[in-house]
């Protein structure tokens, strides 16, 4: 079976890894997931992640974050799906969560957090919100 969104798949793996209070993830290696990673550490929602493995044969692992026993990420919902693709202009960005949770957004400029859209005034493709 090919997989037919690999983010949903990232996502899903991250969720159910967090629901049981894993220390790390392990997903299949792509540059798009790479830059999804960088916003999800600079929002603070993950530790950390590394590329294991090389050619073929790489991985993400992907380092959840807690504070304590509370987790960093409690929800994630993906929006944008490969067969009904959401998009926003600049004026339509969302507020997740009144600003405790982000929406990540592939834009022309690259892939980043709705506050970073907002700020550069650029709308593009939701892909998800999380908190």
């Amino acid at each position: 079976m090919t997989m037919t969104d690999p983010i949903a798949d990232m996502l899903t793996r991250i969720r159910n890894a967090n629901a049981v209070n894993k220390i790390y993830v392990d997903v299949p290696f792509s540059k798009f997931k790479m830059k999804i990673l960088d916003v999800l550490k600079d929002e603070k929602y993950i530790k950390d992640y590394e590329i294991i493995g090389e050619g073929n044969k790489k991985i993400l692992r992907i380092y959840l974050l807690y504070f304590g026993q509370r987790k960093a990420i409690t929800e994630i919902k993906k929006v944008s799906t490969p067969g009904k693709r959401i998009y926003v202009s600049k004026d339509k960005i969302p507020v997740i969560k009144n600003n405790y949770g982000i929406a990540v957004l592939t834009t022309s400029k690259g892939i980043m957090s709705n506050k970073k859209a907002k700020e550069l005034e650029i709308g593009g493709e939701l892909l998800f919100y999380i908190w």
